[in-house]
């Protein structure tokens, strides 16, 4: 009997070695210097998906047992949260969609629901996509399959092919559902959408939804529900049967495969282990071989989280130009709407690794690739389900971008006007930039359409010819627009470009521009002081001004202070009845740190409360403490002055009573602050201003109704007090009277 308890007591202990799974953190290490980064990265914690604060902390996620690897280390350390997966379904807040189906972990699709979604879409529209073609086996014998979306799916095409790939990390569901998002998007919007219906026509998309199959059944196993924490494949490495198992398979491609022991570990239970040689996995093997078996010109790989697109190299060094600019540029480009940030990992997260997929992509194959890192540090990375569509849907814009560059794409890159305002009576030249970004030469010749939007403009030329443009080459023409002398200020005009080649996509893109020169209602360029604002905090003058002498700034004399919140408010009465396109244009230049504090521009509105306006250099609030979700605001470096215009025709409703900046920061890390000049209020008045009784003059009559009105104190209407508050202190007076009568004399 003694005997048999012994064996059963070893049974449960080795039992429990092999089955026990890790419980992952978040954390949070101060002091982030280099040593310290070497320490974590010896200890095998990923440094793909760190936040924080520059020489401060950074946030990671690690293991209970990697935890106290740290603390052994003498590192200061927070445990910001104890459990993930815990805590990834704790905050899941439920969705329901009938026009994306999503899956039973936490939103995403298990393999199996995703096997049968496919099929699915595929029975649904065979005529655009492929069978399934298995491509290799993972380690523990599952598919690893591609598919094609084109308009002849099982023939090999001469077209531009374009890859995505996902799920190389098996904890980082968001990458596959965004592409399948993509793809019933290119499927339901065939032939009635045209952009997506040229791509099902002209290109080859090439996904890969899995890379990892085996990790990703493993998080099923161990979290059903979603939250699983697994990374890497499941080779047996001697390290149990949990989530020290397996190869980091985002560390064992070729190019810089273990350069060191921080971007990557030679350590088998290490989350970031690289493997025994380079390509030593089956995973990573499948996509060396699909890729060199087809002709991409770029490769999607998707992870999450982190808001970003990270392109070459891992190391922290840059690709050689123009291939840094092409980076930047496609980049820029797909962050276009979601405000993702575009750079290498050491750039924008602050980590180097090796043996990664991009690096190999483009530094041996020469491909351009990015790896996006779909979700916030907030969302993680399991996000809410009802968080799930909408991070798909942020990723429509980019891949439909890096499918037509694929090819050849022309666009109007840039453009540009000789004279400051377009004014009725004159002729303006106009230069328009014309660029092939895509990774193809065009056709032979481009025919430029140029047709005005409306009868008042007329052009010197209705079209132009222009020559074959290279991959990434680009050419300029003008022409001259003249602008008749009778004609309605202040309403918009501008002319349609389109751009053909027989080779492209033809491209339909409008320039807007306004005709005439809006009127200045509010000037302010602090040369008289600050006796216009109420304001507190550390708000003041500094010298550092664009024009004049003074400038207004949340800091003149330093840094800004931390987890503060000042405010700096312009007490003014807006009728916008009585204006059409009203603005705020201001000089600016800033030092803010990005993605923590936030100067956002404001507009008090009756029954609406304050409101953050979006300008032309506003981004979008991440969510921190300091920065609001969503809501418009300046963070980063600015370090020229910029002249920033506000439309406000994004205001709900007609009234306006005050204008504030509010300046927002959390603790830790501080900038030199926001700087303000030239602020103005403008716009195109319904009417004269000091015309008083409408009758489109301004005379003797408009002066004796005002000085009537004052004397015998009668009430202005809406619009008396908008014409002739030629002070704008919010009544009619005296000193209107006489600014009047000065505009009349010529004084």
């Amino acid at each position: 009997m003694g005997l048999i308890i012994k064996y059963c007591i070893y049974f449960l202990i080795f039992f429990e070695f092999i089955y026990s799974q890790e419980t992952f953190q978040s954390v949070r290490v101060f002091n982030p210097n280099s040593e310290t980064l070497d320490i974590i990265g010896s200890n095998g914690i990923p440094l793909d998906h760190i936040t924080g604060k520059k020489n401060i902390y950074i946030d990671i996620t690690a293991t209970e047992t990697q935890v106290e690897k740290l603390l052994d280390n003498g590192l200061i350390l927070e445990i910001l949260i104890d459990d993930l997966t815990s805590h990834y379904l704790n905050q899941n807040i439920p969705a329901v969609s009938r026009d994306f189906p999503l899956g039973s972990m936490q939103g995403n699709y298990t393999l199996n629901e995703l096997n049968n979604r496919f099929d699915e879409l595929q029975n649904q529209y065979p005529d655009i996509i492929s069978n399934k073609y298995v491509i290799s086996q993972s380690i523990e014998g599952r598919d690893i399959w591609a598919f094609k979306v084109s308009d002849n799916p099982e023939q090999n095409e001469d077209e531009p092919e374009v890859l995505f790939t996902a799920l190389t990390h098996s904890r980082e569901p968001l990458g596959m559902m965004n592409l399948i998002y993509f793809v019933q998007k290119l499927c339901e919007d065939y032939n009635e959408d045209p952009e997506l219906t040229y791509l099902v026509q002209n290109r080859e998309l090439w996904f890969i939804p899995v890379v990892n199959p085996d990790g990703y059944v493993y998080n099923e196993s161990i979290a059903p529900n979603g939250g699983g924490m697994h990374r890497k494949n499941r080779l047996d490495t001697d390290c149990g049967n949990g989530t020290e198992r397996g190869v980091d398979l985002n560390r064992n491609f070729g190019y810089g495969w273990g350069a060191n022991n921080t971007g990557s570990s030679p350590d088998p239970c290490s989350s970031t282990y690289r493997g025994s040689s380079a390509f030593s996995e089956p995973e990573t093997q499948a996509i060396r071989s699909f890729i060199l078996d087809h002709e991409f010109k770029n490769i999607l790989h998707y992870h999450s989280y982190s808001n970003v697109y990270i392109h070459a190299f891992g190391n922290a060094s840059l690709p050689d130009e123009p291939d840094l600019t092409i980076h930047r540029e496609l980049g820029q480009e797909m962050a276009l709407y979601n405000g993702y940030e575009v750079g290498t990992g050491y750039e924008t997260i602050g980590y180097t690794v090796n043996g990664d997929a991009v690096d190999w992509t483009y530094g041996q194959e020469n491909l351009i690739a990015f790896t996006p890192e779909v979700g916030s540090p907030s969302q993680g990375f399991w996000p809410p389900e009802n968080d799930v569509i909408s991070l798909c849907s942020d990723q429509l814009h980019p891949n439909k971008t890096f499918a037509f560059v694929s090819g050849s794409d022309l666009i109007v890159h840039d453009y540009s006007f000789s004279d400051e305002s377009i004014l009725p009576g004159t002729e303006t030249e106009i230069d328009v930039l014309i660029k092939n970004r895509g990774f193809m030469e065009s056709g032979e010749e481009i025919e430029i359409s140029i047709v005005p939007l409306d009868g008042w403009l007329s052009l010197d030329i209705d079209s132009y010819t222009m020559n074959r443009l290279v991959a990434q080459d680009e050419a300029s023409f003008s022409f001259q627009i003249g602008v008749p002398e009778i004609i309605n200020q202040g309403v918009y005009s501008g002319i349609a470009i389109s751009i053909e080649d027989g080779f492209s996509f033809t491209r339909h893109d409008t320039i807007r521009f306004l005709l005439g020169e809006p009127e200045i209602i509010f000037f302010d360029g602090f040369e008289n002081g600050l006796n216009n604002w109420n304001y507190n905090g550390d708000w003041g003058l500094t010298n550092d001004a664009d024009q004049g002498n003074w400038a207004f700034s949340d800091s003149p004399e330093g840094n800004y202070s931390e987890a503060q919140e000042t405010i700096a408010e312009l007490p003014y009465i807006l009728d916008l009845s009585f204006l059409s396109i009203p603005m705020v244009t201001f000089k600016a230049k800033w030092d803010i740190e990005s993605n923590y504090d936030f100067v956002r521009f404001q507009a008090f509105v009756p029954g609406e409360g304050w409101i953050s306006l979006e300008g032309n250099f506003t981004d979008l609030g991440v969510g921190q403490p300091a920065q609001p979700l969503g809501e418009f605001g300046y963070d980063g470096s600015q370090a020229e002055w910029i002249n920033e215009v506000i439309l406000l025709n994004q205001i709900p409703g007609n009234q306006i009573s005050s204008f504030r900046f509010i300046q927002t920061s959390d603790n830790y890390v501080e900038g030199d602050g926001f700087i303000i000049d030239n602020f103005t209020i403008s716009g195109f008045p319904g009417g004269l201003l000091g015309d008083f009784n409408s009758d489109f003059e301004i005379d003797l009559f408009d002066i004796l109704g005002l000085a009537d009105m004052i004397i015998f104190g009668e009430e202005p209407t809406a619009l008396q007090l908008y014409l002739c508050d030629l002070n704008s202190d919010g009544n009619i007076g005296v000193m209107d009277l006489i600014e009047l009568i000065d505009t009349i004399l010529g004084f």
